[in-house]
């Protein structure tokens, strides 16, 4: 923890980097000024546990009955909503609902820890303290432009807000007002949340969404999987660590001529799409090829993890 006068340093350093990055005076003042480190967030950031659950343990959580039933309830509640996103954004709802599902659990869980102090104290510690500067000079301009009010504006330990969980910078750069109120709310408006997802999987353009496509299929290796495999890797790959272990890219009649099957042993429906291995759990866990669209999800969140499961999800609620 630092001592009141590191503390008080910093707190007039971001203050006067605040101000020459257009916030008020008086926002820094009510928002900075009494504030003081907090031990908990500290912790949280440092004493992250070392990932070793394993795929089948992560989506048991994720893809549990209660979900995949709510999941449903919600499409059905928000059809009109979802549809209209669905056809501005030429993005198939059911990966909306799958990250609304996933993100906040349909906006149930949004987080309580308030985001200035959380923020000033992670952009404090040296560790990231350039990447949480960025977020914390953002959520200042949040309260600045009467975008959100300071007590409004909680989410997770680590900065992510609303129903999207965006962080204040993705707020800026893909949140949406769809219904045209003046307002763009991530917290409390579903149509505002459908679209500001719908518009951050298909603006990126490194990944550009496809609405003819879904995010892919589990499928069952060959038998010499293991002999192949190094032949499947990237050579100099770039990207996250998720984007850096995926295969190579083959069309689907390739990976069938390899060997490759649907775990129903049906025939693959579009041999020219392209698609890469992913396994998630190595060799010997469950294997699946995964079309562009699945690289979108991954910009959301770089772990195959969470992209799997959002498309498993995805499945499911399209039922």
């Amino acid at each position: 923890m630092p001592t009141n006068e590191e503390w008080n340093k910093w707190i007039n350093k971001i203050s006067k980097e605040s101000l020459d990055n257009g916030i008020s005076q008086k926002t820094i003042e009510l928002e900075l000024s009494n504030l003081k480190p907090l031990e908990k967030i500290i912790m949280r950031d440092r004493c992250q546990p070392e990932s070793t659950i394993t795929f089948k343990e992560y989506i048991y959580y994720r893809l549990d009955k209660t979900r995949i039933y709510k999941g449903k309830i919600k499409r059905d509640e928000f059809i009109d909503e979802l549809n209209l996103v669905s056809n501005r954004y030429n993005i198939q709802k059911e990966f909306i609902l799958s990250i609304w599902g996933l993100e906040s659990y349909y906006g149930q869980n949004q987080g309580k820890s308030k985001i200035i102090p959380a923020l000033t104290t992670l952009s404090f510690d040296k560790r990231r303290s350039d990447f949480y500067k960025k977020q914390l000079l953002a959520s200042l301009k949040l309260i600045d432009l009467k975008i959100v009010d300071s007590q409004n504006l909680v989410g997770s330990w680590a900065g992510a807000m609303g129903q999207v969980q965006f962080l204040p910078t993705t707020f800026f750069e893909s949140a949406v007002d769809f219904n045209n109120d003046g307002n763009i709310d991530i917290w409390k408006t579903e149509e505002d949340v459908f679209a500001s997802i719908a518009n951050y999987l298909t603006s990126l353009e490194k990944a550009p969404w496809n609405k003819k496509e879904s995010w892919g299929i589990e499928i069952i290796p060959p038998k010499n999987i293991k002999q192949i495999y190094d032949s499947l890797k990237k050579t100099n790959p770039k990207g996250c660590y998720a984007v850096k272990t995926m295969s190579i890219e083959k069309k689907l009649s390739d990976w069938s001529k390899l060997g490759f099957k649907k775990i129903d042993y049906s025939k693959f429906i579009n041999q020219d799409i392209n698609a890469r291995l992913v396994a998630p759990d190595g060799l010997d866990g469950r294997m699946f090829l995964v079309f562009n669209n699945y690289k979108s999800i991954l910009y959301y969140n770089c772990s195959h993890y969470y992209a799997l499961s959002i498309g498993l999800l995805s499945d499911e609620l399209k039922k």
